[in-house]
């Protein structure tokens, strides 16, 4: 099975590679920092216990479980997946009138620019709420003026560039469209008096068009935002994750799946891992500064090495950069160090 959102990080390009190097056999399967979980969803079969310190992220893992509610969760994501592709339909009813609109500013035939804004506006407008969401996902209101501010502002963005063809133009209006409905439900996974599988989808979608190269941050209002990635993700469709939400698989990985939401350390000296379990082990890249809430510091890898090494009865693969500080705990301890292909991270086994 493959991750349903994406990550910070993300292992997806060398999972082949990391699992080549599992223990032969294990019972069961944990990851205290897990992400996108590329790794757990590849370990069909096994009972997994994995966690996360992001609450809104396993609270999203929660709600793809059908104990706690994935139907909700499910044709939440599957509208805002469907949204996606119905965009690029209803833009084709428009594009020529854009592109018209588009020439004509460019030509400075709009002499007072509250006018064509409120052409475009009129134009973009035939785009509504009910035809892009078949639910209901608050607020509607909000969603026309996302539309509208992303439309003129890639006109205004498209005006100061003088290399465009027709194909760039209906290319960048349509992307202007889709962010509209990023920034929309970006808003609405931030919407505190929302419904938890509305949230917790809308998580769920910016997470597989954000940045990869922008950690998970809040605002100093504690709001997520996180910036759209690079321009041709918007051409990517949602429609296997859809998919594999309403498989027989999906639902039977989750049932032997134990969700928490804790600090790594105390998630494992909780759960106590056993002798035949296996622990994979992805943390953050070391902060020297000071640690926000998601970062690991040096004190906490120190820990977590401490634990691995002296406490911890179970198999384990760690992921670490060259210059954590705690990696000279490891070679002391005489771990097995080597370096993972296409990356900077080491890879130290205690097997």
């Amino acid at each position: 099975m493959e991750p349903i959102v994406k990550w910070y990080g993300g292992l997806e390009k060398q999972r082949d590679i990391l699992l080549q190097l599992l223990p032969n056999h294990f019972e069961n399967y944990y990851e205290p920092f897990l992400g996108g979980g590329t790794m757990y969803f590849a370990m069909a079969g096994k009972t997994c216990y994995v966690n996360d310190k992001c609450k809104e992220l396993m609270s999203l893992y929660k709600m793809m479980d059908h104990r706690e509610g994935s139907a909700a969760f499910t044709n939440y994501f599957g509208t805002m997946a469907a949204a996606w592709k119905k965009i690029e339909a209803l833009f084709l009813g428009v594009v020529e009138e854009l592109e018209e609109l588009n020439e004509r500013y460019r030509l400075g035939l709009y002499h007072d620019y509250r006018d064509f804004v409120s052409a475009v506006n009129k134009t973009v407008d035939r785009i509504t709420y009910r035809n892009i969401f078949y639910r209901a996902i608050p607020d509607p209101t909000d969603f026309r003026m996302e539309l509208r501010h992303c439309v003129v502002y890639e006109m205004l963005r498209m005006e100061k560039l003088t290399d465009l063809d027709d194909k760039d133009i209906r290319r960048n209006l349509l992307f202007s469209m889709r962010q509209a409905i990023y920034g929309f439900l970006m808003e609405a996974a931030n919407r505190e008096s929302a419904d938890e599988a509305i949230r917790a989808a809308g998580l769920a979608f910016i997470l597989n068009y954000c940045s990869s190269e922008a950690p998970f941050k809040r605002d100093e209002w504690g709001q997520i935002r996180l910036p759209f990635g690079p321009r041709e993700k918007a051409n990517v469709s949602l429609a296997p994750q859809v998919k594999q939400l309403k498989s027989a698989e999906f639902e039977a990985h989750l049932d032997r799946t134990s969700f928490c939401c804790d600090d790594a350390l105390v998630f494992l000296q909780r759960n106590k891992p056993k002798a035949d379990d296996f622990i994979f082990l992805d943390p953050p890249d070391e902060v020297r500064k000071e640690a926000g809430e998601m970062d690991y510091s040096p004190i906490q890898h120190k820990r977590l090495a401490d634990y691995l090494i002296g406490k911890c009865p179970a198999q384990w693969m760690l992921l670490v950069q060259p210059n954590c500080s705690a990696l000279p705990q490891y070679r002391k301890a005489n771990m097995r160090i080597s370096r993972m292909e296409e990356t900077e991270k080491l890879i130290v086994r205690n097997y």
